[in-house]
């Protein structure tokens, strides 16, 4: 009873935190004027048009966008193939491995980054795209390779041997028997992935060539320089909304509520 009770708590208080920037931002933004201004002095939906003609605001964004989507595919692509080798087999180093693949969470993201720059310069990868998705898959790849790994864990070696012995190939037991098994857990890692790619900042800011700028350095550069108008808030509030929707969608799919009552049930 009180697990379930307190469970309700911690789930009340995540969404209030999760909400808490809509009445921090959103009045901002709504402001008529061209600075920040709290209370706001009138009611205008200008500045959410401005964050979509603002050419700077609108490519860092896709630039963002592009990076989360392209290193979470490969993150979960990379994280999917190492967990069943870890799960399936036994091998000399199948400790250090597992080890190796979540050691990135333990170390400082500034040690990562100087490491990573140093890398970069001697192979020529240095203010690349391509290095770019590098570092933001050496990051991810802990939580992905985690949640993935939760979920071979739980496969059905039953199914697998059933539809090989009437005749399956590898291809039709890897796309109708294991995917259908573990698809919750790699959209969970992908989301997971995606989010932390997105916000990221340390990554972005040191390892990005000079006209490659993330949203997230982009804001920080310009609240860094002073250049703040009710844009920031309001691009800021529109990224909070896609939180909470994203948040929305993973409990949709994957029931996260129910998921924890069961755990700590």
């Amino acid at each position: 009873m009180w697990g379930r009770f307190g469970l309700k708590i911690y789930i009340y208080i995540m969404l209030f935190l999760m909400l808490l920037p809509f009445f921090i931002v959103l009045p901002v933004s709504l402001t008529k004027t061209s600075y920040l201004a709290f209370p706001p002095q009138g009611i205008t939906l200008k500045w959410f048009i401005v964050c979509f003609q603002d050419r700077i605001l609108v490519e860092s964004l896709i630039l963002s966008l592009k990076l989360a989507a392209i290193s979470s595919a490969l993150v979960v692509t990379i994280a999917l193939m190492a967990g069943m080798v870890i799960e399936r087999n036994q091998f000399r180093g199948k400790i250090f491995l597992e080890t190796f693949l979540t050691s990135p969470r333990i170390v400082p993201v500034i040690i990562l980054v100087i490491g990573l720059l140093i890398f970069y310069y001697s192979i020529g990868l240095a203010e690349s795209f391509t290095g770019l998705v590098f570092s933001h898959l050496v990051i991810t790849i802990p939580f992905a390779f985690r949640t993935v790994l939760a979920s071979v864990v739980t496969l059905d070696v039953q199914l697998e041997w059933a539809a090989k012995t009437l005749g399956a190939n590898w291809f039709a037991v890897f796309f109708r028997i294991i995917l259908p098994q573990i698809k919750t857990g790699m959209i969970a890692a992908f989301l997971f992935s995606f989010i932390s790619s997105f916000n990221n900042v340390t990554m972005a800011l040191f390892l990005s060539a000079p006209g490659q700028r993330t949203l997230p350095v982009e804001l920080f550069n310009r609240l860094h320089i002073g250049g703040i108008t009710p844009t920031t808030p309001a691009i800021s509030f529109l990224l909070a909304l896609m939180g909470v929707i994203l948040f929305i969608v993973l409990d949709r799919t994957l029931g996260i509520y129910k998921y924890l009552a069961g755990a700590k049930g």
